[in-house]
């Protein structure tokens, strides 16, 4: 793994010299009155040698938790202390953001930021700034992780988003993240797209727009920071011991749809991350005469890691986030292989 050397670190208009921190943007346009379109950026650059960390939040604008949990991240760091780079990314579609919407509003050709990785230089708004992302990112990175949660569609819990070359970085982690599903390689998002090219990068999902409220976010974002946190310790970035889980759960996602529209309602006793079995009800749809339209049931023994928070639904809406293990791994951790 490459490692910063004692030298200032640029992203775009952010330099910081070796054990400062600096604040700057990733030019990816302009606007109608001629002003530079930037990605917000903060390079926290340490004094001494060690990896270059980005983490990306705000892909999606209506998803707060990653941008909260930088903050609170950014609050506590001593670039002084710090060996190797974070390079922190709140708000990486600012359209999108400032909407508070999934994608760019004004961008109906590439909507979703997540799908058009790595981007086109001469594509539509949203490709354009994949794009510029894309390029300041790859030679200056050599682990990322991609901060999403549900949204205002969904409550997501605990879930990483793997390559096998990320499974590492997955475990680092720390406590409470034992899901680690698959992801290809080379698809339409950052993690994959970095993990197609050698770089350890996951995606992780925790939280969504119901669960925003009074102490709720910042509850999420520390667990967030918890986890990054331990993810700094395992890579010798901070000081103090990384903790594990002890156990993880390796499988798949399947998608659970709404096959009729009217009102979505939960099982009352569902809980996430814990075993279902086949068969079993997760919910049930009812038509706007009250009648039972589709009981949502488990395709196969599993988990539940996620549910809709809006009881309004489509047929073909996602109702539930399901997922099957394909099998459980003590040693996603190098030093375990070897012991």
């Amino acid at each position: 793994m490459a490692s910063t050397s004692p030298q200032p670190f640029r992203v775009g208009s952010a330099e910081a010299a070796p054990g400062s921190l600096a604040r700057g943007g990733i030019p990816y346009g302009a606007d109608a009155l001629g002003r530079t379109l930037e990605i917000p950026v903060i390079v926290v650059h340490g004094a001494r040698p060690g990896p270059r960390l980005w983490v990306n939040a705000g892909t999606h604008g209506d998803e707060a938790e990653g941008a909260l949990a930088l903050f609170m991240l950014l609050g506590e760091l001593k670039p002084e202390e710090l060996a190797g780079t974070l390079v922190a990314v709140p708000m990486l579609n600012p359209s999108a953001f400032i909407a508070g919407a999934r994608g760019d509003p004004l961008d109906t050709f590439s909507y979703d930021l997540n799908r058009v990785y790595p981007g086109r230089g001469d594509g539509y708004a949203t490709e354009r700034l994949a794009r510029a992302h894309w390029e300041a990112m790859l030679p200056n990175c050599d682990l990322q992780i991609s901060i999403h949660s549900g949204g205002d569609h969904s409550y997501l819990s605990h879930m990483i988003f793997a390559s096998e070359n990320g499974h590492e970085l997955a475990a680092a982690m720390g406590r409470g993240w034992r899901l680690v599903f698959g992801s290809a390689t080379g698809s339409g998002n950052p993690s994959s797209q970095l993990a197609a090219e050698g770089v350890p990068a996951i995606t992780v999902e925790l939280g969504g727009l119901c669960r925003t409220l009074t102490g709720e976010l910042p509850a999420i974002a520390e667990e967030y920071v918890a986890a990054l946190r331990n993810v700094m310790r395992h890579y010798g970035m901070v000081e103090g011991p990384a903790e594990y889980e002890r156990e993880w759960s390796l499988g798949h996602q399947v998608a659970l749809l709404a096959s009729a529209g009217g009102l979505f309602v939960g099982q009352p006793d569902l809980t996430f991350e814990t075993p279902v079995a086949q068969g079993q009800v997760l919910g049930r749809i009812y038509t706007c005469y009250g009648d039972l339209a589709q009981e949502v049931t488990a395709p196969a023994d599993g988990l539940v890691f996620g549910l809709r928070s809006r009881p309004q639904v489509r047929a073909g809406d996602w109702c539930c986030f399901y997922g099957v293990i394909d099998g459980t791994s003590t040693d996603l951790l190098p030093s375990r292989k070897e012991g």
